[in-house]
């Protein structure tokens, strides 16, 4: 016989009919230690009423989950799945919310932290299935991911997240997670939040310590919107793990083992503040659908104020009690509603006087309502292309009985990325309407940059001009584009007239957005910056430190090709657009990453704790030049003239001109090129120089120590003896015509020297049954030799493969612990000397025979050699020569080495890259 648990609703009580009620223990318990939800569900569940849109700023939503789907947020303004920013907001599909981690339009849940906080704010209650949030229908979910898969997100990326909640109209953003000190942007973001009237539900976190003394953020800013959440169990008490706060927080929630929702259509029990923010976030939803007239203040203080008093919340929590749904829903209906002006202004009015893009300057002037009698004050906001209340723009204006009221703002302003208009409401003491664009009484203008482009193109090339009838020209403009075309978006080509005006306009050439390398941040001094002499542009961190971070800011078509990567594994990373890497990535290197005309972002940052050797990438661009080709047409002037243009104003200024001549029979035209005699340098673009700088290079003795150490080697290595020509290298001797070697930069002593040996036709295959033999001849050759030159080595990392001949590849490094500077100057001396017809290589390959023969491993054929390749040397702190050679035998060939500058064929390797938990101020959210 079995027998099962029923809710027996009480007039005064409203189940949810779904399967795991009775695990709700936080909604409904028989300890009475609850929200009192069902009697709260009997007063009002959602199920009617105009909804609400609750953000939650976390690892994303399971939006496909069977409790979950029927609550999303849909995005009005985009058109599902079809790959266009449809409402031009920046993001492409983002139909439930958008996933600021990898910056795309899907914000699905990877990690279960966020679909289970949104089961606990509005799982659906009535269909039988899962479970019930506190808010059963009305509620509509926007999904807004800025914390990966471990669960660690970046602050940078919670104010991106923040900002998308506000513009498309959340009246609540749920955050459960916390970490990391404060942060000036992401106060400013809150507080820019409260004034748009967005509740910021907010966990105090798991430390299980005092916030009035260790400030928990974001729960410990002091902006007026913020509620901060500690955790309770069943029994009535504060969770072990919950920090508490008599002055800084605001009210307790059930939060140890809470059922919920999980991605996959899964449910699962976890404890944290993370769980009892949800619970304040739903009971907050609930609230202001039962009374929307209610302000985002009036909200909180019904929350705050409604609390069920409890002795262990007395000296703990700011209100002394836990939240109590019943409560807040009789106390709502208590609180009298703000009363907004019935009269509304006439008119708005806004002209840009800032020529600088994206900043604004100017007179706002507010066409008065005809009735005053209840208004009290004007306040203009920004809205966005939503059609949702933004930041305020200047100060409240009186009303004071004139017609027009015009208001000079002091200095520019820079607006939301989401700011697409400016509307005016009218307020009194009793209540301000809200500037939504859905109220077609409110004034509003669209925003309109009058910007002025910064710099025009670098250089204008005309062909010359091919045909040879007099008063008809034909040829090829050459541009070169500006360095940055963040201020452009077309060249406009015109003919040039003899009196220096302007003729006709040919033809709109459009900017695509180019730009040059360029450096923002703190640490863009630090890095090592140059450009070879094919133009691709050299970076480098070597030896860096504690808290360092720089952007850097580019554009394809081309590619970067990351040649060295060895950093604290994923709290020190080197973020390539969408790919974060980290930690040692030196078997995978070099990693090529491909461009396409758009920008993108390389940004560096280091912890506050453990360095390692660092990083270096090159990046090669495709599109900084195009031609446009004039075809055989009258000629209507003496010359072309190419100005810049932003939306519609061209800088003059910035303009470039070359001068054509007429081809006749009896007369050729040659080529011209005109250059822009105020082309800039934006600043942080990088100059011309090589990524070492002179000063580091290996000076002439050091060459000559090392030819000392070799002295039977001498005469057949002349290209030692140095003859430095700057950071180009120099030629070999004859021994190596078709090699060069970049200079050596001066070393920390601790490093190593990595190479590879080939071994032709060894046993006549390059897989025998076990490679250890193979590893013991060669560090038994080698290691007598190099310990001679080098002292205490040890070799690292010796791993045995095969090359697509077929032929045996020993890869080692040699480690060497000698503090000497030129120590490794001569290990890889020697080991270039290995690979050739020089006495060492030839009593190398004796001893190897001989280390071969006593491993009883045979070498097919009478005549064999050994082939050294390429060493790469690095320290512990940073790469060092690179030679760009392949060193091999007298009877072998050297293999053609990719061209300088361009990219290798064949597929490209990436690494899919997971940011991980950083600490410090550079962001470290971290789930609560």
């Amino acid at each position: 016989e079995s027998f099962s648990l029923e809710e027996v609703e009480s007039p005064a009580q409203r189940f949810a009919p779904d399967r795991a009620m009775e695990d709700l223990w936080g909604m409904h318990h028989w300890a009475g230690n609850d929200i009192d939800a069902p009697e709260a569900w009997r007063i009002w569940n959602g199920e009617i009423g105009a909804g609400i849109t609750v953000a939650v700023i976390d690892t994303g939503i399971d939006y496909t989950h069977e409790d979950l789907r029927e609550q999303m947020w849909v995005n009005p303004g985009e058109i599902p799945g079809n790959g266009i920013d449809d409402d031009n907001n920046g993001w492409v599909d983002d139909v439930h919310g958008a996933d600021f981690v990898n910056q795309d339009g899907d914000p699905m849940d990877d990690q279960m932290h966020g679909t289970h906080c949104s089961g606990t704010i509005a799982g659906v209650g009535g269909n039988g299935i899962g479970v019930a949030g506190v808010s059963w229908r009305g509620v509509r979910l926007m999904a807004l991911k800025f914390l990966d898969a471990g669960g660690s997100g970046r602050t940078s990326d919670s104010i991106f997240a923040i900002d998308y909640a506000v513009a498309h109209g959340a009246k609540i953003a749920s955050n459960s997670w916390g970490g990391g000190g404060s942060n000036p942007g992401l106060a400013v973001a809150i507080a820019k939040a409260e004034r748009a009237g967005m509740l910021f539900p907010a966990a105090a976190g798991n430390e299980g310590q005092n916030n009035d003394e260790v400030p928990s953020y974001p729960a410990n800013y002091e902006s007026d919107n913020i509620i901060s959440v500690a955790s309770m169990t069943w029994l009535g008490e504060m969770s072990s793990f919950s920090c508490y706060g008599k002055t800084t927080v605001h009210v307790a929630a059930p939060g140890s083992s809470i059922y919920s929702t999980t991605p996959g259509n899964n449910y699962k029990h976890l404890s944290g503040t993370s769980m009892a923010t949800p619970h304040v976030s739903g009971l907050a939803a609930l609230v202001w659908m039962y009374r929307p007239q209610l302000t985002m203040s009036q909200v909180r203080d019904v929350i705050i104020g409604s609390v069920k008093k409890m002795d262990a919340l007395t000296e703990t929590t700011i209100s002394g009690g836990m939240i109590n749904a019943k409560n807040a829903l009789e106390a709502a209906w208590a609180f009298e509603p703000p009363r907004p002006p019935a009269n509304r202004p006439l008119g708005l009015a806004f002209e840009d006087t800032d020529s600088t893009i994206n900043q604004y300057s100017g007179t706002i002037v507010v066409t008065a309502a005809e009735d005053e009698s209840d208004i009290e004050y004007y306040q203009v906001y920004f809205v966005s292309g939503a059609g949702f209340q933004l930041d305020t723009l200047g100060e409240q204006i009186p009303a004071t009985g004139e017609e027009t009221y015009t208001v000079e703002l002091n200095g520019s302003f820079v607006p939301s990325r989401y700011a697409r208009y400016l509307a005016v409401v009218p307020g009194n003491s009793q209540g301000e309407l809200p500037a939504m664009l859905s109220d077609a009484s409110v004034p509003r203008i669209e925003i309109v940059d009058f910007g002025l482009p910064e710099e025009g193109a670098r250089s204008l090339t005309w062909s010359g001009d091919q045909d040879s009838r007099a008063g008809f020209v034909e040829g090829t403009l050459s541009i070169q584009r500006a360095r940055s075309e963040s201020t452009i978006t077309s060249y406009n080509l015109y003919w040039q007239q003899a009196d220096g005006t302007l003729g006709s306009k040919i033809a709109a050439l459009t900017a695509y957005g180019f730009q040059e390398p360029s450096c923002s941040g703190a640490s863009c001094d630090l890095l090592e910056m140059g450009r070879t002499t094919d133009g691709t542009y050299t970076f480098a961190r070597l030896n860096y430190s504690d808290s360092e971070k720089a952007v850097i800011a580019a554009s394809g078509p081309g590619w970067v090709k990351v040649t060295m990567l060895n950093t604290e594994d994923s709290y020190d990373t080197l973020t390539v657009g969408k790919e974060v890497l980290s930690g040692n990535l030196s078997e995978t290197l070099p990693m090529i990453f491909e461009l396409g005309q758009e920008a993108i972002d390389i940004t560096w940052e280091s912890d506050e704790s453990i360095q390692q050797w660092g990083w270096s990438f090159e990046l090669s661009q495709t599109g900084d030049s195009f031609d446009f080709k004039v075809n055989s047409t009258a000629l209507l002037g003496t010359g072309f003239a190419l100005i810049p243009e932003w939306k519609g104003h061209e800088e003059v200024g910035e303009a470039i001109y070359v001068d054509i001549t007429d081809a006749t029979p009896e007369a050729s035209s040659s080529s011209v090129t005109a250059t822009n005699p105020r082309g800039r340098h934006l600043e942080g673009t990088i100059a011309t120089s090589p990524i070492i700088k002179q000063s580091d290079i290996r000076p002439p003795t050091a060459s000559k120590q090392v030819a000392a150490a070799l002295k039977k080697d001498e005469s057949e290595a002349p290209w030692l003896v140095s003859k430095q020509s700057g950071a180009s290298g120099e030629r070999f001797g004859d021994l190596w015509k078709e090699a060069t070697v970049e200079p050596s930069a001066m070393a920390a002593a601790l490093g190593l020297v990595r190479s590879t040996i080939t071994l032709p036709k060894l046993m006549g295959s390059a897989t025998p049954a076990s490679t250890t033999p193979v590893r013991r001849a060669v560090e038994a050759s080698l290691g007598p030799v190099l310990r001679d030159i080098a002292g205490d080595i040890y070799f690292r990392s010796v791993r045995v493969g095969a090359n697509s001949d077929g032929d045996m590849q020993v890869t080692f490094e040699v480690e060497t612990l000698k503090l000497e500077p030129l120590v490794l100057d001569y290990v890889e001396a020697h080991l270039i000397l290995l690979a050739g017809n020089t006495q060492a290589g030839k009593s190398f390959q004796t001893s190897l025979r001989s280390a071969l023969k006593k491993e009883h491993l045979a070498i097919s054929g009478e005549n064999w050699a050994a082939e050294v390749g390429a060493p790469q040397r690095m320290s512990a702190r940073m790469l060092l020569s690179r030679f760009q050679r392949t060193a091999v035998a007298q009877s072998m060939a050297a293999p053609a080495s990719t061209a300088a500058g361009q990219a290798p064929e064949g597929p490209l390797r990436r690494l899919r890259g997971v940011v991980t938990p950083a600490t410090g101020s550079n962001a470290a959210p971290i789930l609560e």
